[in-house]
């Protein structure tokens, strides 16, 4: 059964939607990051590149087999992997993710502008404002846990292996971080990190900018494939449920 069969008037069947679901969740959920309580930011972390593999094994099938609607493809499931990001803020926003402090932050702003660099031909208007209020979401969460760390000294912090280079230790005890700073703490990794992981992880991510045989493919994403052509066949719950409500855009160019 081709992928092409289970698409909707261009929106992704619940499916595939569901493997999209899985695999942010994974991400967001079960990568072992407290993110009340991150480590230093350091790159791009495994829990990224597994993500991608999910949408590799879509790539992999529409391209074999309607390589014309490759683009429309993968646009609806970029737009359904935002709107699973902002659905799982919301939901989780009083359990895993209830705090979300300035290396948390600063790690998922470089993860987040690392998607959006290697997805850019499949990101429409849509997918754009989508990724817009995502990253007002988490702002707006870092700053009120960064926040309530000042008020509450000790709150949501534990030891953690790197926290020594912990961003908010440049702060005087006592002070707080600003929207603004943390944009500026999350930009300055961005622009020491994210070319260097480009270039890290290019096989991994290839065949979005160049065709490669699915054998040249990492092992993982063939797993991811070979899960995908497996599960076409299974019923699944549709996918766009509960859509984030509106929050103010993260801006990269922003000044104080």
């Amino acid at each position: 059964m081709s992928i092409l069969t289970s698409l909707n008037f261009g929106w992704l069947s619940g499916t595939q939607a569901n493997l999209i679901r899985t695999a942010a969740s994974n991400y967001f959920l079960d990568s072992g990051v407290q993110w009340g309580a991150a480590p230093a930011v350091k790159g791009v972390r495994d829990a990224a590149v597994e993500l991608l593999h999910t949408l590799v094994a879509v790539h992999a099938e529409v391209f074999s087999g309607a390589k014309p609607l490759l683009d429309r493809t993968l646009g609806i499931l970029v737009e359904g992997l935002i709107d699973t990001f902002i659905s799982l803020v919301h939901e989780n926003s009083t359990k895993e993710l209830r705090s979300l402090d300035a290396n948390g932050f600063c790690q998922l702003m470089l993860e987040l502008e690392y998607f959006e660099t290697i997805l850019n031909p499949y990101f429409t208007p849509d997918a754009r404002e989508a990724l817009k209020s995502l990253q007002g979401l988490l702002l707006n969460k870092a700053t009120e846990t960064v926040t309530e760390n000042v008020e509450n000294p000790g709150h949501n912090r534990r030891a953690t292996r790197g926290s020594e280079d912990a961003v908010t230790d440049d702060k005087p005890p006592g002070m707080t971080m600003s929207p603004d700073d943390l944009i500026a703490h999350a930009q300055q990794y961005s622009s020491e990190l994210l070319q260097a992981e480009l270039e890290r992880t290019h096989i991994n991510t290839a065949c979005f900018v160049e065709s490669i045989p699915l054998d040249s493919a990492p092992e993982s994403a063939k797993r991811a494939y070979a899960s995908f052509r497996g599960s076409l066949d299974s019923p699944s719950r549709n996918y766009r449920g509960t859509q984030g409500t509106a929050s103010p855009s993260y801006a990269r160019n922003r000044r104080r």
